[in-house]
Order: C-alpha cells, then sequence, then structure tokens
C-alpha cells in the first residue's frame, strides 16, 4: 500500500528524483525511508536534523538513523539544527525548529543537487492539521491543510496514508522506530487534537483530509480571483499596497496572502482577517503578529517586518576624522566648514578656541534639544514627534553632542545654540547612509 502510493504520487507529479528524505527515526519518517529504499529507480539521500532539544534521546535517534541507513545502504547527512534562542523567544520553539528544520533541509538538497525533500506527513497529519486551522479561525485557504506539493520543492508523498498502515508497515518489515515522547506532551496543541481525534470514528479522519483535498483542489480557482486584484509590490522584507479591492473577502485573501509570504512562522485567524480587512481605509498602524505591521502612508498600505530598533551606541569623533556606525550603517564626518557647504551637511558653531570634540550617540530617556527659533529646550521625544520622523526611524538618528549639549540632530536640525552667527569657529557635519530607512 504504501509503496504504491508513494509510486503514484511520484508519477502523477513527474518526479524522478534524486530526493532528499528528511528522517528524524520516528515511524512516519522510517516508514518513508524504508518505502523509497526499496524504489531503487528514485536515488534518495537521507537527512537528519538534531535540534538537541530532548538530551540523549536525540542523540538515540540519530545514533538509530545513522545504524537504519547503514543497514540499507543509503547516504546520509546530520545536520546540527540547534536553535536560536532569540528565535524561540520569538516565534516558540515548535515554529523555531521548524525553521531551522527548513532551512538545513534545503542546504543538504543544494548540495547533493536533488530535486526535492520529501518529508513524511501523513493522513493523520492532515486531518489535525485542518482541525487546527479550523479551530484557530484558519478560514477557507486553512481548510487546504498540509500541501503535498510545495513550491520550495517539499514533497509529502504519504499524505494518502493513514498512521494505523504505517504501524502494520513498520510491524511487517521488523523495524521498531524511535518514540518521541514529547508528542504526548499536552501543552502542544497539535498533540491535544491528536488524542481528542483519537476518541472518534477512523472516518473522521479520513472526512478531514478528503476536505483539505477538495479545498486544495478549489483554491487555484480563487487564486485567479486574488490574481486578478493584487497590486502588491513584493521586496524581501514587505509589500506596498496602492489600492485594494472593495469586496471583504478578497481583501482578506490578499491580506492573508502577503502575510504568509513575509512570516510563515506565524498564522493570522480568520476573525482577525476579517477586522483588519473593514479597518483598512482609516487605518493608520496596527500590529499583525509578533513580527508584522500595517500602516498606511502616503496614499498607500505598506505591510512589513516590524522595524528593530537600533542598538544604542555612543563614541566621541574630533573634527577632522570620520566613523562608520554599524548599528545605523552610517558614515559620520565632522570637519572644518570649507564654506563650498555640500547639500547633505549640516554646519554648527561653536565658541573660538574651543576642544573641536563632539560625542556621536542616539537618543536617550530624558533626552532635551533647543530646536532652531526656540529660546528654551524641548524634550527631544515631543521635538521629533513635532517634525514628524517616524517611530522606526528616531532611535537611528545620530546625535552630535558638545559638553552635554545636543548641538545637532542628525540630518534633521541643528540647536538654537550652535547657529551661525558669525561669532564662532564652523564645523559641517556629514551624514552618508547605506540603509534605506535611515537619515540622508
Amino acid at each position: 500500500m504504501i509503496r504504491d502510493t508513494l509510486r503514484q504520487f511520484l508519477d502523477a507529479n513527474g518526479i524522478r528524483g534524486p530526493l532528499v528524505v528528511a528522517v528524524s527515526g520516528g515511524p512516519d519518517s522510517t516508514a518513508l525511508l524504508l518505502a523509497l529504499a526499496d524504489m531503487p529507480s528514485v536515488p534518495i539521500t537521507a537527512a537528519h536534523v538534531n535540534h538537541h532539544l530532548r538530551g540523549e534521546e536525540s542523540d538515540a535517534d540519530e545514533a538509530f538513523v545513522r545504524e537504519l541507513c547503514g543497514r540499507l545502504g543509503v547516504p546520509l547527512r546530520v545536520a546540527d539544527g540547534s536553535l536560536d534562542v532569540e528565535m524561540v523567544r520569538r516565534h516558540g520553539v515548535e515554529a523555531a525548529a521548524r525553521e531551522v528544520r527548513r532551512e538545513r533541509l534545503q542546504e543538504i538538497r543544494a548540495d547533493v543537487q536533488a530535486s526535492h525533500i520529501a518529508t513524511a506527513h501523513q493522513k493523520n497529519d492532515q486531518a489535525e492539521t485542518v482541525l487546527m486551522r479550523l479551530i484557530g479561525g484558519g478560514g477557507i485557504g486553512g481548510l487546504r491543510g498540509i500541501h503535498p506539493l510545495r513550491g520550495d520543492g517539499v514533497i509529502r508523498p504519504l499524505l494518502e496514508v493513514s498512521r494505523a498502515e504505517i504501524e502494520v508497515f513498520l510491524r511487517e518489515r521488523g523495524v521498531t522506530p524511535r518514540v518521541d515522547r514529547s508528542n504526548a506532551d499536552p501543552r502542544f496543541l497539535r498533540n491535544r487534537i491528536r488524542a481528542l481525534l483519537a476518541e472518534f470514528d477512523p472516518l473522521a479522519v479520513d472526512n478531514l483530509a478528503a476536505v483539505a483535498r477538495q479545498a486544495h483542489a478549489q483554491w487555484s480557482v480563487l487564486e485567479r480571483l486574488v490574481d486578478s486584484v493584487d497590486s502588491g509590490v513584493k521586496s524581501p522584507g514587505e509589500t506596498r499596497f496602492s489600492t485594494f479591492p472593495d469586496d471583504p473577502w478578497l481583501r482578506q485573501a490578499l491580506l492573508h496572502r502577503h502575510i504568509r509570504r513575509l512570516d510563515s512562522a506565524r498564522d493570522v485567524s480568520a476573525a482577525d482577517l476579517e477586522r483588519l480587512a473593514a479597518q483598512l481605509d482609516s487605518l493608520k498602524r496596527v500590529s499583525i503578529t509578533r513580527s508584522l505591521e500595517l500602516l498606511r502612508r502616503r496614499g498607500e498600505w505598506i505591510l512589513r517586518h516590524k522595524p528593530q530598533p537600533a542598538e544604542p551606541f555612543e563614541f566621541e569623533l574630533r573634527a577632522g576624522d570620520s566613523a562608520y556606525v554599524p548599528q545605523i550603517r552610517a558614515t559620520i564626518r565632522i570637519s572644518p566648514a570649507t564654506g563650498n557647504r555640500q547639500p547633505a551637511t549640516q554646519t554648527i558653531q561653536i565658541p573660538t578656541g574651543s576642544d573641536p570634540t563632539f560625542t556621536i550617540r542616539n537618543r536617550r530617556e530624558g533626552d532635551r534639544f533647543q530646536p532652531l527659533g526656540m529660546q528654551r529646550q524641548k524634550k527631544l521625544k515631543d521635538f521629533l514627534i513635532d517634525r514628524k520622523i517616524a517611530l522606526e526611524i528616531r532611535d537611528r538618528l545620530p546625535l552630535l553632542v558638545w559638553h552635554g549639549t545636543i548641538a545637532c540632530v542628525g540630518g534633521v536640525e541643528i540647536s538654537e545654540a550652535f547657529k551661525i552667527t558669525g561669532g564662532g569657529e564652523l564645523y559641517e557635519v556629514a551624514i552618508e547612509t547605506t540603509n534605506q530607512e535611515g537619515v540622508q
């Protein structure tokens, strides 16, 4: 049954290999490896990603996969899947592990020049995913569940094979796979869904998987409709929209398409999409996921990754010197004024004979600044708000500080106390940036 299903899937999609087979050592991936190893016409390389999340158990999983591949004569690539702490904090353990695993498998695929990566998602996984999407408010798109053939070369050829069929197959082969105890941990939603489905008639799994097949088949029609109204201009970190359709569902589908493109680790519920689509015409800025936001600026909508504040920086710079500031990707130069002022410079004045050593830093809590034409200082924060400086840029502005007083907000304005009066020494401040959001 499993070998027949595999052959039908590969033939139907014109896949001849070579394949990278993702093998964790669990029942599903072990069965996939065994079945593909029985098909000599399809060249395969096994790939195991060790996340080291379960200590000795993770190492034992790797050892099992090594022994099995050695016995089958299948070449094996093992990759380190250690997780980045910041990624775990932002996306959670499961999503972080999934992303690292995806990256490592794609690296192995490129290295061995395989056509596809085969993973062992099966029918029960599909049913669980559909139910999870329904509970989470995934909408029509969520009903498609796990895609059998993805655009990035990942294939799931076992989606028509049940967990029970896999268990029978492994018993017939006399192979005892590894068991990941975290799969029974009720803290994870999928495990709770799995336990719930186990209480129902086996036909429930078949029915949910059938819903996914139908939704996937019908989605191509809806995609063509969304294509016809998609004005999004895509770049790696954002999508800009000049218009949105009037139809509420099309608005939601369009937003969902680009949210998934920019943040595949997180999804947004159908209810949230509905609210977001209804707010588009009056929207200013809204957070969508942990990493994405949507804002309205100059007549267009911008869906993007939330800008990360620049790390604090502070150093001294004497007149005649320059320095590169990696936190804002900018080079700052201070030089005696020549009278041939360049467009991208600001000129300040300090008392004659004073030490031309300045502190360059970004803003700090409690900073005050005296704008041109004002007799008193005001909060720097209020000044930046008055000048309509975007929030994501404020931490990136280099401040020129002399003897504890802000002489210049780089690229924005010089202080009233440091304006040119003809009674001091003049210095030019130039800022050259390489980032799109920085000061010019």
